[in-house]
């Protein structure tokens, strides 16, 4: 998934990086050039950085819980189940992946919805604190990642809904 997911998280950066600069700016009260770099530092240290290390870790525990084989699955449920385990590294069950992958994708956003809120609000803290030195910034990252990982849910849902009615998939 690391390789199948990493040219949506090149072409969703940008707008991670916007949404959550514009609420950083409003709810800090802040310039929004301060707001803008400081989520463009935040996001592109956790994207290049941080997703990679998760997915790392992922694979690691999948393989040591027995997740890295699994027989193919007649039951639909069973496939539901063993993407949900897998997320990290999808099985190739070829004719599932249209579904598998989008669903994976989604099921890796709550990892990484709460590694990047507690990794990115070190460097908004870091990067803001002598203009906001009294600002809740743990708050702060929590309120920014549940707008744009609420973006990226809703893209998710998109591309699971379209893969779903057309059995294809845009992502690979």
């Amino acid at each position: 998934m690391l390789f199948v997911q990493a040219p949506a998280l090149i072409i969703t950066l940008p707008i991670v990086i916007l949404i959550e600069a514009l609420i950083c700016a409003n709810y800090l009260q802040i310039p929004k050039k301060n707001a803008f770099g400081a989520a463009t530092i935040a996001n592109l240290i956790s994207t290049v950085i941080g997703f990679p290390v998760l997915w790392f870790a992922l694979v690691l525990i999948q393989m040591l819980t027995g997740g890295g084989g699994a027989p193919r699955f007649k039951d639909p449920w069973l496939s539901i189940y063993a993407v949900t385990v897998q997320a990290a590294w999808v099985l190739p069950f070829e004719e599932k992946l249209y579904w598998m992958v989008p669903s994976a994708m989604l099921i890796l956003l709550v990892p990484t919805f709460f590694i990047s809120v507690f990794v990115e609000q070190f460097f908004y803290r870091r990067i803001l604190r002598s203009i906001v030195p009294d600002a809740d910034f743990i708050k702060a990252s929590w309120k920014f990642h549940l707008a744009s990982y609420g973006f990226l849910f809703a893209l998710g849902l998109i591309l699971l809904a379209h893969a779903l009615i057309t059995h294809k998939s845009y992502l690979f």
